[in-house]
């Protein structure tokens, strides 16, 4: 299957209930959603690989990996690093080799969660992927060459957080892997949303580096998807204290879109015209 027609496949995907595609340029397309029923059945199956620094990088897109898992759709979650140099919120003391191993485990309970594929660990350095991004680059090119995949996910520029690991990312991805690549990221309009969900519960989250409104190209309503996104955060145990749930919780139901910045935002907006 070409290149050209397996992105248009899973950009089709991504459309679905979608609440509207907005282009850089300031053009939009509002009103109707996609549907899957009128796509023809494909010989070879979508698959994505989602590109993260590590465990628990997930939640930030994961309404929308269980959308495409949930329409035949192999979502790859790949973790360049276990973690290994955060802290442990769950109580138990753990660090290092212990913490990233934990870890490891949380984020295979979350991926089976959310119905995406068996995770891989590249188990490099956490805080460290600067110094390995040739490493890096070599074990997704083996992956990359194993499955095939019709797109990739990582971060958007900044990483969300402006994590080093994150940023990293999303380097090395928009400099090998860019044609092939959605970009993952929080707009300064759902970063609001975010800060009223975290100070209901008490505490202050202001993100470091939301994407602008206008750069969005998707916008995935995963609005059926709460449960299971709240849920697979729930997994990380030794990440997330209990408060920091339930500030999730109010945020994925006042706020149930995720966003994708794409490249050639006109080109993809034809493709998704093309297949109405």
């Amino acid at each position: 299957m070409g290149q050209r027609v397996r992105l248009t496949l899973i950009l089709l995907i991504l459309a679905i209930s979608v609440t509207g595609c907005h282009l850089k340029n300031g053009r939009s397309q509002s009103g109707g959603a996609y549907n899957m029923e009128s796509v023809e059945e494909v010989a070879d199956p979508l698959s994505v690989i989602a590109i993260f620094a590590h465990p628990d990088d997930e939640t930030w897109i994961s309404g929308t990996l269980a959308k495409l898992a949930d329409h035949g759709v192999k979502v790859f979650p790949v973790y360049a690093t276990s973690g290994d140099a955060g802290s442990d919120h769950s109580g138990q003391g753990l660090s290092g080799s212990e913490l990233a191993l934990i870890r490891e485990q949380e984020a295979i309970a979350a991926s089976q969660i959310l119905g995406l594929e068996s995770p891989v660990f590249l188990r490099l350095p956490d805080g460290k992927l600067n110094q390995y991004r040739q490493e890096v680059i070599k074990q997704l090119n083996s992956i990359l060459e194993r499955e095939k995949p019709t797109a990739i996910f990582t971060f958007a520029e900044g990483g969300i957080t402006d994590n080093r690991d994150h940023k990293t990312m999303n380097r090395l991805v928009s400099a090998h892997f860019n044609q092939f690549a959605g970009y993952f990221g929080i707009s300064d309009s759902r970063a609001k949303g975010l800060a009223i969900s975290a100070n209901k519960f008490g505490f202050d989250y202001n993100l470091a580096m939301p994407i602008e409104d206008a750069n969005v190209t998707i916008r995935v309503d995963v609005s059926s998807y709460k449960a299971k996104r709240v849920k697979a955060m729930a997994s990380h145990k030794t990440q997330f204290p209990s408060i920091m749930i339930k500030a999730y919780a109010d945020y994925a139901e006042s706020v149930p879109v995720e966003e994708i910045i794409t490249v050639n935002g006109d080109k993809w907006l034809i493709l998704l015209r093309r297949l109405k």
